[in-house]
C-alpha cells in the first residue's frame, strides 16, 4: 500500500507524489482533518469551507481514475499508527510544506514516527523552495525557481489502483469548526473554478492587470483571484506559467506584434509577483518561527508592551473613523479578500497609526483572508511594522489613498452605507463636516459614523520616529540626517499579490 498524504496540494495534476506512488502500487489517497491545525488561532470557518469544496473536487478527480479520497480525523502520527497497525506500509508520499508553526512541529513528529516504524517518507519540493540549505545564496534559489517554473507540470496518472482500509478505520469524518463563520461573498473552491479563473485571466484580463491591481474599483475583477487556489495547492505556479506561455504563442497574439508586446510586459509583471511569493516561502524555510519572533531580534520590545485592546477591536470591526480603512475591513469581512493596496493600508494602520504589536492583527487577518499563506502573511506584517530590518516600515496615508484610488467615493459608499449621503468633498474626512453639513446629510459623527481614533498624520510621524530610533539602537541603520529611505511609502506592497 502506498499512502499519498494530501495537505496543501489538493489536485491530481502536477502532483509528483501521486503520480509516482500510482506507478508503484495500490494507493491510499489520504487527507487528515487535524485538530491542532483546525483549532489553531490562524484557522477559520471560511478556510474550512473553502477546503471542503476543494476536497470534493479532488475526490471527484480521483474517482474518475478508479480511486477515492479517504478522510480521517486526528493527529497525523495517531492516524498513521492506526493504519500501520492494520496494514504496515513501507512508504509515505507527500509534498514538502512550508506552513505555520503547527504544521512545522507536526512534520517533525511525523518524521520521527517514520524513523521509528522504518517508513520511508518521500517528500517532494514545491513552490520553488530549496529545503535544508545551510548557506543559501540568491543564485541557488533563483536557479531552482527558474528550473521549477519553466519545467512541464507532472501529468496526472490515468489509472490509480486503490488500496482499501478496514471500514472500522475509515470512520466518518468528525466535523471540526474553525473560528467564526463562513463568508457570504467568499470565492468558491475546487479545481474547475481555478481553471476557469486562470483561463479567463490569461485570455482577457492579463493585459490590464498592471493597471488594475491598486484600486479596489478595478482590482476585484481585474486581478486573477487565483490566490486561494494557490494557497491550497489546487493549482500550481508552473501550471500558471505554462498557461501564460501558451497565450503568448497563440495565433491571435503572434499576428499582432503590439498586443503581444503588451501581453509579454503584463505577464512579466505578474510573474514577478509569483517570484515574490516563492521568495517569501524560501524565507520562511529558514525562519520557521516567523509568526512569533521579529525577523530582526533587535526590534524585540518595540510594541509588545503597548497593546490597546479597545483600539484593536475598533480596527477589527471597521470602526476607525477613516472611511477607506473601514470600507476595506467591511469588504474583507464579507468576501475574505481585498486587493494588495488595501491589505497594506489596513495592516499598516494597525501597527503604525494604532501602534499595535503585529502578532494579534496578523492572527485576525490570517483568519479573515481566505487566501492566507503564512510565509507571505508574516513577512508582510513585519515589513510594515518595521521589524524586518533596515528599510522596513511602510506607512500609508488613508485619506490620500482614498483620494487616489476611489476619487468619487464609490467603494467607500458601497461598503459604508451610513456615508451614502455625505458630499464628495467630505467623504474621506467626514469628521471635518460642520454640524450643519452633518445635519443636512443625516450623518452625525460619533453616532452614525465614528470619529477618528487617532490623528493619522501625527500618529504616522510618531510611528516612523519610534521605529527609526529602535532600528538605530539595534544597529540596523544609522541615524539619519541622510533621510529615512523606505520609511514612508504610499505605493505598492507585496501583500495579497494576486
Amino acid at each position: 500500500m502506498e499512502i499519498v498524504w494530501f495537505k496543501h496540494d489538493l489536485r491530481i495534476r502536477d502532483h509528483a507524489p501521486l503520480t509516482d506512488a500510482a506507478a508503484t502500487g495500490p494507493v491510499l489517497a489520504l487527507f487528515l482533518h487535524e485538530p491542532d491545525i483546525i483549532l489553531a488561532p490562524d484557522f477559520s470557518a471560511s478556510h474550512g469551507a473553502f477546503i471542503r469544496e476543494c476536497l470534493d473536487s479532488l475526490n471527484a478527480a480521483l474517482q474518475e481514475r478508479g480511486a477515492e479520497l479517504v478522510e480521517m480525523t486526528g493527529s497525523a502520527t495517531e492516524v498513521f499508527e492506526k493504519i500501520w497497525q492494520q496494514q504496515p506500509f513501507a512508504t509515505l508520499w507527500s509534498h514538502e510544506e512550508t506552513g505555520n508553526w503547527v504544521s512545522y512541529q507536526r512534520d517533525k513528529q511525523v518524521a520521527a514516527w517514520c524513523r521509528q516504524r522504518g517508513v520511508l517518507w518521500r517528500q517532494y519540493p514545491q513552490n520553488g523552495v530549496l529545503r535544508g540549505l545551510t548557506s543559501r545564496t540568491k543564485r541557488d534559489w533563483l536557479a531552482e525557481l527558474e528550473a521549477y517554473s519553466s519545467s512541464e507540470p507532472v501529468k496526472a496518472p490515468r489509472n490509480i489502483v486503490p488500496s482499501r482500509l478496514d471500514p472500522m478505520l475509515a470512520e466518518p469524518v468528525t466535523p471540526l469548526q474553525g473560528a467564526g463563520h463562513d463568508k457570504p461573498g467568499r470565492i468558491k473552491g475546487g479545481r474547475a473554478e481555478a481553471i476557469r479563473l486562470l483561463t479567463e485571466f490569461v485570455r482577457t484580463k492579463i493585459i490590464r492587470y498592471p493597471q488594475s491591481i491598486s484600486s479596489p474599483l478595478t482590482a476585484e475583477h481585474g486581478c486573477s483571484r487565483l490566490s486561494p487556489f494557490l494557497a491550497q495547492g489546487v493549482i500550481t505556479m508552473r501550471e500558471i506559467v505554462l498557461a501564460m506561455n501558451r497565450r503568448v504563442g497563440s495565433p491571435d497574439m503572434a499576428s499582432n506584434a503590439y498586443r503581444q508586446e503588451r501581453l509579454i510586459s503584463a505577464l512579466r509583471f505578474f510573474a514577478d509577483r509569483l517570484s515574490w511569493r516563492a521568495g517569501y516561502f524560501q524565507n520562511m524555510e529558514s525562519m520557521p518561527r516567523l509568526e512569533f519572533d521579529n525577523i530582526h531580534p533587535g526590534m524585540t520590545g518595540l510594541r509588545e508592551e503597548q497593546f490597546d485592546a479597545a483600539r484593536f477591536v475598533q480596527w477589527k470591526n471597521g470602526e476607525t473613523g477613516y472611511p477607506m480603512v473601514d470600507a476595506a475591513m467591511k469588504m474583507l469581512h464579507h468576501t475574505g479578500w481585498i486587493n494588495m493596496r488595501l491589505r497594506g493600508m489596513v495592516l499598516s494602520f494597525a501597527v503604525n497609526e494604532l501602534w499595535l504589536h503585529w502578532r494579534e492583527p496578523a492572527l485576525f487577518l490570517a483568519r479573515e483572508f481566505v487566501d492566507y499563506e503564512p510565509a507571505i502573511h508574516y513577512n508582510q506584517m513585519q515589513i510594515h511594522a518595521g521589524t524586518a530590518g533596515a528599510g522596513s516600515m511602510l506607512a500609508y496615508n488613508p485619506v490620500k489613498q482614498a483620494q487616489e484610488l476611489d476619487p468619487k467615493g464609490v467603494f467607500v459608499r458601497r461598503w459604508l452605507p451610513a456615508l451614502q449621503a455625505v458630499p464628495d468633498a467630505y467623504i474621506f474626512e467626514p469628521w471635518t463636516m460642520s454640524p450643519a453639513v452633518q445635519a443636512d446629510c443625516g450623518v452625525t459623527i460619533g453616532s452614525d459614523y465614528p470619529a477618528p481614533l487617532v490623528d493619522h498624520l501625527k500618529a504616522a510621524r510618531e510611528a516612523r520616529s519610534r521605529v527609526a530610533d529602535a532600528q538605530v539602537a539595534a544597529g540596523i541603520r544609522q541615524r539619519a540626517g541622510s533621510g529615512s529611505a523606505g520609511q514612508k511609502r504610499s505605493g505598492s506592497t507585496q501583500a495579497g499579490l494576486f
